[in-house]
């Protein structure tokens, strides 16, 4: 299994903007996780903001194999969502890695 999160940092700068970019953002990935297959669980947070410097969201996810990964990547569900993604961050952060039975080949 590989773990799949991605942080997030809004474009908007004021409250009001970074609740709306987080509504729209939840909107447009949470439902890729019961629609795309290979994706055992995709969870969006939203960061509190109490401490200056965070990131604002980061999405979770944790895909059956690479090769489950690489699939969810090319979706054209995900490749929708990403336009949505793109309207309101500035930057994000990637970072996948196994997780499971570290001697599984299909994690790799």
């Amino acid at each position: 299994m590989i773990r799949h999160i991605v942080t997030f940092r809004f474009s908007a700068t004021d409250a009001e903007g970074r609740a709306a970019a987080g509504a729209e953002l939840r909107a447009a990935l949470e439902p890729l996780g019961a629609g795309i297959p290979g994706v055992r669980s995709l969870e969006v947070g939203l960061d509190d903001g109490r401490v200056p410097g965070h990131w604002d969201a980061a999405l979770v996810s944790v895909h059956d194999s690479a090769e489950a990964l690489a699939a969810y990547q090319v979706h054209p569900d995900h490749l929708a969502a990403l336009g949505v993604v793109a309207a309101l961050v500035e930057a994000k952060s990637v970072v996948d890695y196994p997780i499971g039975d570290a001697t599984d080949e299909s994690a790799r």
